[in-house]
C-alpha cells in the first residue's frame, strides 16, 4: 500500500496563516466580513488628526530609525506633503513651514540637472520624482520655480537608454535583440551593465527598471516636455511602449524588465506610464486584468504585491488604484458601474486593521509599526478606493467617511486639484519639448 504524502508546510504557509487570523480578529471585533462587505453598517473611522499629526512632527525632524533613508530627503518630503494634502478642511502646513521645505529642494538640485537623494549627492531619477512630486504638493510658484526645466530635461535624456549596442564584445542579448549585457571598461562601478532600449538609468551607470521609465514620463508629463505627435522618435519616448510590452509576463502582470517576476509596484509603474502616453492597449488587458484581480486577498481584502506573497497596505494603492488608471484609458474595465474589485474590503482593511490609534499613522499589517510610506500609500489607496463610476456618488464602507479625503489622481500619486494647479503653471511655459 502506497504510504500517503504529508502536507509539507513552510514558511509562506504559516506566515500567511498568522497574518489571516490577525486582520480576523480585527474584522470580529468590528464586526465586518468580506463576504457580506455590501451588508456592513457599523462604524468605520479614518483618524485623521493623529495620521495629520503623526505626518506634521515628522515634516521638519526625524526620529534616529529614519536614518536609513538619509539618502531619500525628497521622498520624506514627498510622503509629509501628500498625507497631510490628501486630507480635507483644515490640515495644512503653514507657509513658513512651505518656504523652509522649498529651500530643502532647492539645495538638493543638482547643478546639471535633477535631484540629489542627500545634499551633495549624485542626481537620481526616482529622487527627481520624489522632489517633482513634493513641488506639486507645496502648491505655489515660489515651489515651481525652482525646477531649471532645461537641465532636467537634459538629465531625463542622459539617463535615457537609447541605444542597441550588439556590436560591441563581449554582448550578449536575447533571440529577439532586445535584451543586452554590455563589458563596460571605462566603468569604474561594474564590469557590465544592462541597457533596454526605451528604458531610464535611475542614476549614471545605475540600474534600469520600470520604476525609472515611470518617474521619468511622470516628470516629463509635469513638466510639459512630452511630444506626442512622435511618440515613437523622440528621443524621450523613443522605445518606452516597447519596452513595457516586453515587461508583461506569462502570469499577465508587469515585471521590473523583461523576463523577471509580475509584481505590483512595477505593473502600477507601467500602466501609469502607458496611460501617459495613452497606449494603454498595447499590452494583453484580458491577461493582465486576470493577474490583477487574483492579487485582492479573499480573507483580508487588502492587496499582495506578488503570487503567494502576503497583503501590504501600500498595495492598496500600487494595486488599487490600476483600476482607477485602466478605468481611465478604457471605459469598458468596470462592471455595474464599480470598480472591478471588492472597495468595502479593502477600506476595512485599511481602517480596521492598518490604522495606529494610538501615535498614528498607518502600517503594513497588523503588528507592523506605522511609517510615512505606508501612511501615505494606504491613505492614497483608501481615498481612490471610494471611486463610484456614477457622478457624485462614493463607495463607501460608512457615509462618514465620504468627505474625508481629497480627490486622489491615480496616475501622480498627489490630490487632483495640486496636479491642475502645476499642469497649468507648467503648461504656460513656452519652448519645453
Amino acid at each position: 500500500m502506497e504510504k500517503k504524502k504529508e502536507k509539507h508546510i513552510d514558511t509562506t504557509d504559516t506566515d500567511q496563516e498568522k497574518t489571516e487570523l490577525s486582520v480576523l480578529k480585527y474584522f470580529e471585533e468590528a464586526g465586518f466580513s468580506t463576504r457580506i462587505a455590501e451588508e456592513y453598517n457599523g462604524e468605520a473611522k479614518y483618524f485623521r488628526l493623529l495620521h495629520y499629526n503623526f505626518a506634521k512632527k515628522l515634516m521638519l525632524q526625524m526620529p534616529g530609525s529614519y536614518s536609513t533613508l538619509d539618502s531619500g530627503y525628497p521622498w520624506l518630503v514627498y510622503w509629509v506633503t501628500n498625507i497631510i494634502a490628501m486630507c480635507k478642511d483644515n490640515y495644512e502646513i503653514s507657509h513658513d513651514n512651505k518656504m523652509q521645505l522649498i529651500q530643502i529642494l532647492k539645495e538638493l538640485q543638482h547643478e546639471e540637472g535633477g535631484f540629489c537623494g542627500s545634499p551633495k549627492g549624485p542626481a537620481h531619477l526616482i529622487s527627481s520624482y520624489a522632489a517633482v512630486m513634493a513641488i506639486v504638493n507645496l502648491n505655489m510658484p515660489e515651489a515651481y520655480e525652482i525646477i531649471d526645466i532645461p537641465k532636467m530635461k537634459n538629465f531625463l535624456l542622459k539617463m535615457k537608454n537609447n541605444q542597441l549596442e550588439a556590436n560591441k564584445e563581449p554582448s550578449y542579448t536575447d533571440k529577439n535583440g532586445i535584451y543586452l549585457i554590455t563589458r563596460d571598461k571605462e566603468n569604474e562601478f561594474s564590469s557590465y551593465h544592462t541597457a533596454y532600449p526605451g528604458t531610464f538609468q535611475n542614476h549614471i551607470n545605475g540600474e534600469s527598471d520600470l520604476r525609472s521609465t515611470y518617474c521619468a514620463m511622470v516628470i516629463a508629463s509635469v513638466l510639459n516636455l512630452i511630444n506626442y505627435e512622435n511618440l515613437t522618435s523622440d528621443p524621450l519616448t523613443k522605445g518606452v511602449v516597447e519596452n513595457i510590452k516586453n515587461c508583461q509576463t506569462f502570469e499577465g502582470g508587469l515585471g521590473p524588465e523583461p523576463f523577471c517576476e509580475a509584481h505590483g509596484g512595477y505593473s502600477y509603474c507601467g500602466i501609469a506610464t502607458l496611460i501617459i502616453l495613452k497606449k494603454l492597449n498595447e499590452i494583453d488587458m484580458n491577461s493582465f486584468l486576470r493577474w490583477l484581480v487574483s492579487r485582492q486577498m479573499t480573507k483580508e481584502g487588502g492587496f499582495n504585491g506578488r503570487t503567494n506573497k502576503l497583503v501590504d497596505s501600500c498595495y492598496s494603492f500600487w494595486q488599487g488604484s490600476i483600476f482607477n488608471l485602466i478605468h481611465m484609458g478604457d471605459k469598458k474595465f468596470s462592471y455595474d458601474m464599480e470598480l472591478l474589485y471588492d472597495q468595502l474590503s479593502l477600506q476595512a482593511y485599511i481602517l480596521f486593521a492598518c490604522q495606529n490609534t494610538h501615535i498614528g499613522g498607518l502600517m503594513d499589517k497588523p503588528g507592523k509599526f506605522p511609517d510615512l510610506f505606508h501612511t501615505n500609500y494606504a491613505t492614497a489607496g483608501l481615498s481612490l478606493s471610494q471611486k463610484c463610476l456614477v457622478d457624485n456618488y462614493k463607495v463607501v464602507l460608512n457615509p462618514d467617511l465620504e468627505h474625508v479625503f481629497e480627490n486622489v489622481n491615480p496616475i501622480y500619486c498627489v490630490p487632483e486639484k495640486n496636479i491642475e494647479n502645476a499642469l497649468k503653471y507648467y503648461s504656460q511655459i513656452k519652448n519645453n519639448k
